[in-house]
Formats: structure tokens, C-alpha cells, sequence
């Protein structure tokens, strides 16, 4: 730690406290997201919020998911023919399938797996193969907090994912139905 000091003196750039500065812009990202968000998943983002404070990590990757996969469900419900378009890819993809169950309403997306949910709206136009990519990497940390595995999540792979779910999902970035 020493050599950045004398590195940084001798070049004239600030010293930061590392440890703190992407932690509190996580949390500087997931209060603004919360703020403007809408009232379907705003208690998720405050929920995720109260449990990033309290360093229970887990909590806070699953409300910060919960909260993403309810923003992409807004769009789908807010394009007039959203749950037709869902229900075109789906019968495309899934209509041979014997456990095919079409796809009228919000209700119904319950019904499908997160990977063929994303599958679906890369098939539809709602975000493209980046942005399912994103969530299916994102997906994986989900499910390893979200199920009994031992896995032990830390801050700064909590603050990654805050934040490309944020920054990438919920603020619209890689969401191609606006």
C-alpha cells in the first residue's frame, strides 16, 4: 500500500479509499434506481438496500434479481401486444414441447424457467444476445444464493452484480422495448 502512496504522490493522483469507493457507488446506484423506480419492484430495491447495509449479501442479490426480472415483466405488460409477442416466440420455440403452456398474461411468465424466459424475450425483441447473456451469467450467482449450497457471497461480487443489473436491466440500457 505503501508503493501506490509514493506512486501516486510522485504522479500527483489522489489517494482513495478503494475498499469503500465502488461499495458506495453500488449503493449510491441502488438507492437512485430505488427512487425512480415504479411501485411494483421499489420495495424490492429498498428491501435489497436494507440488506446490502446489513452485509447480508445474500438478500440483497436475490431482491436486486427479483427486482430486475419484475422491470423486464413491466415492459412486456406495458407494449400493447407484449404478451402476444411472448407467446409467438414461445410457440415457436417451446409449441412442440410437451410441457408447452401458452402465455396470455403476467401470471403466466411465472410459469417459465428464468433461462427460457430470457430465451423467449431474445426471440421477441424485448433485449438482444448481450443482454441475455448478461442475465444468464447474473443467473448463476442468483441461483447459487437463492438455493441451500454453501456458497458464500461477498461484498464486492455483490456490488458487480448490483450494478450490471442496474446499470444494464433496470435502468434500460440493454432493454430494446422502450
Amino acid at each position: 500500500m505503501e508503493q501506490l502512496r509514493m506512486f501516486q504522490d510522485a504522479y500527483r493522483v489522489p489517494v482513495t479509499d478503494i475498499a469503500r469507493q465502488a461499495p458506495a457507488q453500488a449503493l449510491h446506484s441502488l438507492r437512485e434506481a430505488s427512487a425512480n423506480s415504479p411501485k411494483p419492484y421499489r420495495l424490492y430495491l429498498e428491501e435489497a438496500i436494507n440488506c446490502y447495509e446489513a452485509e447480508a449479501y445474500r438478500g440483497a442479490v436475490l431482491m436486486v434479481w427479483s427486482a430486475a426480472i419484475e422491470h423486464i415483466y413491466s415492459k412486456i405488460d406495458a407494449r400493447g401486444a407484449g404478451y402476444k409477442s411472448i407467446e409467438a416466440a414461445n410457440f415457436e420455440r417451446f409449441g412442440a414441447s410437451r410441457t408447452y403452456r401458452k402465455i396470455r398474461k403476467k401470471g403466466d411468465l411465472l410459469y417459465l424457467g428464468d433461462a427460457n424466459f430470457f430465451l423467449l424475450c431474445e426471440d421477441a425483441g424485448v433485449f438482444n444476445r448481450n443482454a441475455r447473456n448478461l442475465l444468464v451469467e447474473r443467473l448463476s450467482l442468483r441461483n447459487r444464493c437463492g438455493h441451500p449450497t454453501g456458497y458464500v457471497v461477498g461484498r464486492e461480487e455483490t456490488v458487480v452484480f448490483i450494478e450490471s443489473l442496474i446499470n444494464n436491466v433496470i435502468n434500460d440500457a440493454m432493454i430494446d422495448w422502450l
